[in-house]
């Protein structure tokens, strides 16, 4: 057992502060701008697994969000939008062109959301026309 005085009190463990705030922040950056760097590339980059390259988008893209951090979620969601493109996978662009919709809403960029919403319209209406 520790003595009294060397036991961390709990509220220790769930302070933030905007360094640490920055220092858990900088993985995410990184891996935004090595997807970013993959991604500026025309055609479907080559990875061990476009599934697993999707799913590492979202949680990105996610993680962003649950930060607080709409911006950098939304170029996330971008990005995403992107590969499900480059892949032919209309639903999975569709779900990628909702979440930019709504954090451009939540921003209240109501102009760029509906460019975004003409693209789902359209996208939504190519897969339709498949069935």
């Amino acid at each position: 057992p520790d003595p009294e005085g060397e036991r961390p009190e709990a509220r220790d463990g769930i302070r933030c502060s905007l360094s640490s705030d920055s220092t858990l922040c900088k993985p995410l950056d990184e891996a935004f701008s090595l997807w970013k760097q993959l991604l500026e590339h025309p055609g479907v980059p080559e990875v061990r697994s476009p599934e697993q390259s999707l799913s590492s988008l979202q949680i990105l893209a996610a993680l962003y969000r649950l930060q607080g951090k709409p911006i950098q979620a939304l170029e996330s969601f971008l990005l995403l939008r992107s590969l499900y493109q480059r892949l032919g996978d209309r639903l999975g662009m569709a779900n990628a062109l909702c979440h930019i919709i709504r954090i451009l809403l939540q921003l209240e960029c109501p102009s760029q959301a509906q460019v975004f919403l003409e693209e789902l319209d359209l996208c939504l209406g190519e897969d339709e026309g498949r069935d």
